[in-house]
């Protein structure tokens, strides 16, 4: 199984990269906010079925770790959970499954209310226990204070996804501020 890879972005479609490593091109799906990047090194999952291999990449070892939660539950298959992934920061989602909140999964693309209770049911003691997976990065410092702005979180994903990461956040707000005006 293959479980890192590192290269460089030779193309990217709707919601993968081809990833330039080692001469060879590999498909991988990853998020938008992933796709942005040149130069990657990916935490990978790799899921082989009868008639498939298809490789999904993560920035971090917590979304790796969310993802393979999610894909556990049961009817949630890797496409959802990836699109999950793209919504938000892992802490945004593993506050989503601690808060219980369903239409913070409805809003996801392909995710109904079944599968969103699927989701908190089977996962809410994990993210109360072993499935700590908040991290503080700078995207959910972002993310809260466009909330704390009175930005609605549908109009917040979106914008995240273009925001550079690498600035600090206080640049990051202006950044997002000019997209959301």
């Amino acid at each position: 199984m293959i479980g890192f890879i590192k290269g460089v972005s030779i193309y990217s479609g709707k919601d993968f990269v081809v990833l330039n490593a080692g001469q060879v091109g590999y498909k991988v799906y990853v998020t938008p906010v992933t796709k942005l990047k040149k130069n990657l090194a990916l935490f990978v999952y790799t899921k082989v079925s009868d008639n498939d291999i298809a490789l999904f990449g993560f920035q971090t070892q917590e979304e790796l770790a969310l993802f393979e939660s999610l894909i556990k539950v049961s009817s949630i298959g890797p496409k959802i959970a990836l699109g999950i992934l793209s919504a938000t920061t892992v802490s945004n989602i593993t506050q989503a499954i601690k808060s219980a909140d369903v239409s913070f999964f409805t809003a996801i693309p392909g995710l109904g209310k079944k599968g969103a209770q699927k989701i908190i049911v089977e996962l809410k003691n994990k993210a109360d226990g072993d499935l700590d997976l908040a991290v503080n990065d700078q995207s959910s410092d972002l993310y809260q204070a466009l909330l704390n702005l009175g930005f609605k979180s549908g109009e917040i994903n979106p914008v995240i996804t273009k925001i550079d990461s690498s600035v600090k956040v206080a640049d990051q707000i202006k950044q997002a501020l000019k997209i959301l005006k």
